[in-house]
């Protein structure tokens, strides 16, 4: 067993269609399907469950794929453990985060206002965070409330950082621009392109489906990008927080809040209690809190 078929296995698992997987790992959709059953010849056993659309983990597949998260988590640590080990001569921060394109803004001033500190930061996905919570090697979680497993909630500390709320990305034409509000059962003849498996927003849109008791539309799942550009060209409709509205700017699309019986999210900026935070850890914490208090009084 290699890494790259556990890497090839972890994203089908995750997107649960070798087209997508393929077209997200750069590889031929025949060459990864190949792979997956090499894998399965290798184990003696069925991973997938397959249908005619859809490749769907069963019993085995999920079993393997827990494991594969632990040493991918792993290998991610140990890189950042490596890479602090070559940077000793700065102060060291350690930044984890759920969805990566919402910090973007507070990351570069951060470093941009503090060049004499080093600061690492990677993407965790949401299964990983709510299987195995935060790594000891990171020094901050930069995460929603609602994403944190109740049992390990009680480990860390935290401070609140902003609200955000789901909104519905359509074109500036699109008759749907003119609405105030829209709701969930309002989108159910309308194409959506979905955001991928694995990211708050699309666990919080399996949410909102399941309350208005409407099937979850998982035939179409796109990056954060493609959908933009997809909207753009008025070819669907998406949806999008509303802390990245201005992330990628696309003037011709509108952005319309989705009614969410749930409420907002709420973010915040998390640590360890056990973990006592270093000088520049506490600079880091006090940034953080000033960014987005300082952001909203604009």
């Amino acid at each position: 067993m290699e890494l790259q078929q556990l890497k090839y296995f972890k994203t089908v698992a995750e997107i649960g269609k070798i087209s997508e997987a393929a077209e997200t790992l750069f590889v031929s959709a025949p060459a990864l399907s190949t792979s997956i059953s090499r894998l399965e010849k290798e184990l003696g056993m069925q991973l997938f469950d397959r249908t005619n659309n859809r490749i769907l983990l069963n019993d085995q597949g999920e079993i393997l794929l827990k494991y594969a998260n632990q040493i991918f988590a792993s290998l991610e640590e140990a890189k950042q453990e490596l890479h602090k080990s070559l940077l000793k001569q700065n102060p060291q921060i350690s930044l984890v985060s759920v969805n990566t394109a919402m910090w973007v803004n507070l990351i570069t001033a951060f470093m941009s206002e503090f060049p004499q500190y080093t600061l690492s930061w990677s993407a965790l996905s949401l299964p990983n965070l709510m299987q195995n919570g935060m790594s000891p090697h990171h020094s901050f979680l930069l995460a929603y409330a609602c994403d944190i497993p109740p049992a390990y909630a009680d480990k860390l500390s935290g401070i609140f950082l902003f609200q955000t709320r789901t909104m519905v990305a359509v074109h500036k034409d699109h008759p749907l621009a003119k609405e105030e509000t829209i709701s969930i059962p309002m989108l159910a003849k309308e194409k959506l392109l979905m955001p991928a498996p694995g990211y708050p927003l699309h666990a919080r849109l399996e949410q909102l489906f399941s309350h208005y008791e409407l099937p979850f539309p998982t035939e179409i799942c796109y990056s954060f990008l493609t959908r933009q550009k997809m909207v753009s060209e008025n070819v669907g409709i998406s949806f999008i927080s509303s802390c990245v509205t201005q992330a990628i700017p696309a003037p011709d699309n509108r952005y319309i809040p989705l009614e969410d019986p749930f409420g907002p999210w709420n973010a915040y900026l998390y640590w360890r209690k056990e973990h006592p935070l270093s000088e520049s850890e506490a600079v880091l914490k006090d940034f953080c809190e000033s960014f987005y208090r300082d952001l909203h009084k604009v």
